[in-house]
């Protein structure tokens, strides 16, 4: 894909992992911005492409657990991109839509909860990590369920269906091979 830049030494889950030269402009221009808190600007970045990143991560994650050889990732300033094999059906297809948003609310969910039952959120610096990686991811893979094309959620719910149909098929199956 143009534009984008391998991060060396860096896969996951057998993926390359690329960032967009549009991302490391934004990136630097945020650390320019908050010089005088360096850390804190290295962390609030991190924290923000980490949900990007997170949501690839969990694609490769569970492509690779269907048996799907997970090629690249690629790391935008609001999007990423998990590139792997073509998935042999649409249920599979289905299953790895969900990666993205189940390795999200994994995260999410509990830093949320940590951050509304301990003093987590006082801790100087972990602000913008529970902002973005816990708040802004949960609310971003809720909109990435939206059943529109290209958000996830357009193969992702298709899964119910499938699956129904599935428990139908084993039902009558199992009705057939009674009667017997």
């Amino acid at each position: 894909m143009n534009g984008y830049t391998r991060i060396r030494r860096l896969r996951v889950f057998g993926a390359r992992v690329y960032i967009h030269w549009s991302a490391l402009l934004l990136g630097l221009g945020l650390f320019l911005l908050c010089i005088r808190t360096p850390l804190l600007a290295v962390v609030t970045i991190v924290s923000y492409f980490g949900i990007i990143f997170l949501h690839e991560a969990g694609h490769a994650g569970f492509a690779r657990r269907m048996g799907y050889r997970p090629f690249a990732i690629y790391l935008g300033v609001i999007h990423g991109v998990c590139d792997y094999e073509e998935p042999y059906s649409h249920k599979d297809e289905a299953i790895v839509a969900w990666g993205g948003v189940a390795a999200q609310l994994a995260v999410a969910l509990p830093l949320i909860a940590l951050a509304a039952t301990t003093p987590l959120a006082s801790v100087r610096g972990l602000g913008p990590v529970i902002a973005f990686l816990g708040y802004f991811n949960l609310v971003f893979a809720l909109l990435n369920l939206v059943p529109v094309a290209p958000l996830d959620g357009a193969k992702a719910w298709a899964l119910i269906p499938i699956a129904l149909a599935e428990r139908r098929h084993r039902a009558q199956a199992a009705r057939r091979s009674g009667k017997r």
